[in-house]
């Protein structure tokens, strides 16, 4: 059983690791929003394929009226906006580096829930969030924090961001409707409306067009996205937040993910890990590791 804990936030790290390869293979014959709709047509396919398999599919496929619009924005939010934006920034940064911001996602999300849904901070936590803002600024202006008066800052790193940005907004909605339905409703329509907005925004890349020239690389990178990334990695997600609970899964989850997509960046690119990366990367993980703390009783 002990084991059993052990590996399931790690491997659920690992396969979260892989999409930010694979995504960056898909940069070279494939549009960011006809990636995300070949992505989520997939992970539809599966969730469903969960939901079908569950106790009560009946009751996992139900959702009140009042929330279909909720429905829609973590459709928006998360499949259409993060993803548009995680891809594109692939085509302009290293993939340990959009991996690095992305771990900074809890910091934002802890932030934002506090002002807005009311979620109390401590001091402590509050420390966590200047550490990984540290980092954060270390990693864009690659350790010159200067650089921020002339915002010479990379552009891949700022899509980044905004992909950040995007699940935040996404993260909150969950925050509220996870009171009145499971996590894999709430992911499998969130696929749904995504891939019903996607499949109108994606006409401006004209993917049909691309599918016809789409490589056995890409289509591949899509497939591992789809089932394991968004579909395999998400029930391992849920089994580790059964068996060792939610902090401490985002805790592992948040801190190995960029330490995977660094060493298969190396493996698969050839790309350098250099000592501004491993600081930031350090300082982030600190940070997020000391904001999903429980405060001591």
């Amino acid at each position: 059983m002990l084991k059993l804990k052990v590996l399931l936030p790690i491997l659920t790290s690992f396969l979260f690791a892989g999409s930010f390869v694979a995504g960056k293979y898909t940069t070279v014959d494939l549009g960011p929003l006809t990636t995300s709709l070949l992505r989520y047509i997939i992970a539809m396919a599966v969730l469903g394929l969960f939901i079908t398999r569950s106790a009560q599919p009946s009751k996992a496929l139900t959702v009140a009226r009042a929330d279909w619009g909720a429905m829609a924005l973590l459709g928006l939010f998360g499949v259409v906006g993060y993803h548009y934006f995680f891809f594109s920034s692939l085509r302009y940064t290293a993939t340990a580096n959009t991996a690095i911001i992305n771990a900074f996602n809890p910091v934002v999300t802890g932030v934002l829930a506090a002002l807005f849904i009311g979620e109390r901070l401590t001091r402590r936590q509050y420390g966590g969030i200047v550490l990984a803002l540290l980092g954060v600024l270390t990693l864009l202006t690659r350790g010159n924090i200067t650089t921020l008066l002339t915002l010479e800052l990379n552009r891949g790193d700022g899509l980044m961001l905004c992909a950040v940005l995007c699940w935040v907004v996404y993260s909150l909605i969950i925050k509220q409707l996870s009171q009145r339905y499971s996590g894999l409703t709430i992911t499998f329509y969130a696929a749904v409306a995504g891939v019903g907005q996607l499949l109108v925004v994606a006409s401006l890349e004209r993917w049909w067009q691309q599918l016809a020239i789409l490589s056995l690389t890409s289509l591949i990178a899509i497939l591992y996205m789809g089932v394991a990334a968004s579909g395999v990695a998400y029930l391992l997600f849920n089994l580790s937040i059964q068996q060792v609970g939610p902090t401490r899964t985002a805790s592992v989850v948040y801190s190995l993910v960029p330490i995977f997509v660094a060493g298969l960046a190396w493996l698969f690119f050839r790309e350098p890990l250099t000592a501004t990366m491993v600081a930031s990367m350090g300082l982030i993980l600190l940070g997020v590791n000391v904001v999903l703390s429980q405060p001591k009783v």
